[in-house]
């Protein structure tokens, strides 16, 4: 198969909801069942390029006509009937249109409400799931840093099939870390949040980084497994929402829940599979994923195509 992986940047605070939740947070954030780590379902990855192609195409082909994103959902999920015929009749060229119809129900496919009776069919691109790379948490030098793990490390290699050396990152314990700067050193040591963590610069660390992320390269630490895990849990973006009655200008009764982000500065990275020569949807280099689009929430930046 042919194969694209890119790099996302969160821009804004990113919900990708579990639904309810069990605990202090109404609203959590979807987290792998194995390893509590946050990530983004490649159907969110799929269903959020799928929309900005069917703008595309509106804003291509149907600028300045009454066609409605809603019937161009409906002609991508196969449906081939009378209003198919109309709407292809209002495109500025309509066998470019078709072309691009046909492109794009060969990318995402057309298993949907509009396809007729037993001609839906799958796409010919896989989209995987946005894994966790890189999560932001405070520091006492440089404002911030991006922290890592091996696990997290060694997986990226393992889904990338890269043919890097890790066995720098043996022995990190829970109360050491490797950095790729010494500017985030304080008397050899590293403060995230509350803790403290006895550091040391990994010219190894800064190499890997250099050629994978190299945006941020002066801000990532990689500390052990089980303190990644305990940071990435407990230290994502939990936002406390009201609602306020407009007569009276105050809270309604009741009207109060929580909401979980994964936070900016987070960096994930999913691939694009597929099973012919450049047949790939287009990735743009600022997009949204998830939920509370209209409150700026979500949006991610195209960091790096791997």
């Amino acid at each position: 198969m042919n194969r694209k992986t890119y790099l996302i940047k969160v821009l804004t605070p990113l919900h990708v909801g579990a639904g309810q939740g069990l605990s202090h947070v109404d609203l959590p954030i979807v987290r792998e069942v194995h390893t509590g780590f946050p990530f983004v379902p490649g159907s969110s990855v799929k269903g959020s390029l799928r929309e900005l192609a069917l703008r595309r195409l509106k804003e291509t082909y149907f600028k300045g006509s009454n066609v409605k994103l809603s019937t161009l959902d409906k002609l991508l999920s196969g449906a081939k009937d009378k209003e198919f015929e109309e709407t292809k009749n209002k495109a500025n060229k309509s066998e470019d249109f078709e072309k691009e119809l046909k492109k794009l129900m060969d990318i995402f496919g057309t298993a949907g409400e509009g396809a007729e009776e037993g001609q839906g069919g799958s796409g010919k691109v896989i989209f995987t799931d946005a894994r966790l790379l890189l999560f932001p948490v405070k520091s006492l030098r440089g404002v911030f840093t991006l922290i890592t793990c091996p696990f997290v490390i060694k997986r990226f290699c393992e889904d990338l099939e890269l043919k890097e050396n890790t066995s720098f990152l043996e022995g990190i314990d829970d109360g050491k870390a490797l950095t790729t700067s010494d500017k985030l050193l304080v008397d050899n040591k590293v403060m995230l949040e509350e803790f403290v963590f006895e550091a040391k610069k990994s010219d190894e660390l800064r190499t890997f980084f250099n050629k994978y992320y190299p945006d941020q390269i002066d801000r990532i630490v990689c500390i052990s497994d089980s303190i990644f895990s305990d940071f990435v849990q407990n230290y994502t973006e939990v936002q406390t929402h009201v609602k306020i009655n407009p007569d009276t200008g105050t809270v309604n009764p009741g009207a109060l829940w929580t909401t979980e982000y994964l936070p900016a500065e987070s960096v994930l990275y999913f691939s694009l599979f597929s099973m012919e020569e450049g047949l790939f949807p287009e990735v743009p280099s600022v997009f949204h994923l998830g939920g509370d689009i209209t409150t700026g929430k979500g949006f991610v930046k195209k960091a790096k195509e791997v």
